[in-house]
């Protein structure tokens, strides 16, 4: 709804992205062309990966885990799945946080995280779920309980 299409507008209007950054084996399985050096990727093709938009929401911890500070809110992290392809700059602490949470990935760029409740129960929906405050982010009980559903969840 009216949060995804606020994190689509940041992401996708990104100050950060940098042709010299460039993951050429992004680039190259994107476009189906292998570029010896980002500099050598045309300004149009290098303008059209810039343009994409494309959110990606990962679920670090599924709803309904009990006990834990968060509640039965699941913990989400909203990033750029072109990221790469933008030459966005790394963005070391999310990358570590996905691998806390037992699912690395290598993100670049900005990147939100939030929780989210389905609710009220008989409809099922989605909305925001409670704060998720900086302090979150390193709170213990939360992550192990996501490096559990990680290793119990199925491979792809």
């Amino acid at each position: 709804g009216e949060a995804r299409a606020a994190v689509d507008e940041h992401l996708g209007a990104s100050k950060f992205a940098s042709k010299e950054r460039c993951d050429l084996a992004a680039v190259e399985a994107h476009t189906g062309t292998s570029y010896a050096q980002a500099l050598t990727v045309p300004d149009d093709v290098y303008a059209a990966l810039k343009a994409l938009n494309g959110a990606a929401a990962l679920v670090l911890l599924p709803p309904n885990s009990t006990g834990l500070v968060v509640g039965s809110d699941s913990v989400v992290l909203m990033y750029d799945r072109h990221g790469g392809l933008k030459g966005l700059p790394p963005n070391e602490r999310a990358s570590l946080l996905t691998q806390a949470a037992g699912q690395p990935r290598a993100v670049r760029g900005d990147c939100f995280v939030g929780r989210l409740a389905y609710g009220p129960p008989a409809a099922g929906q989605l909305r925001l779920g409670g704060e998720a405050a900086p302090q979150l982010l390193t709170e213990r009980g939360w992550l192990e309980a996501a490096q559990a559903a990680a290793k119990a969840a199925p491979t792809e």
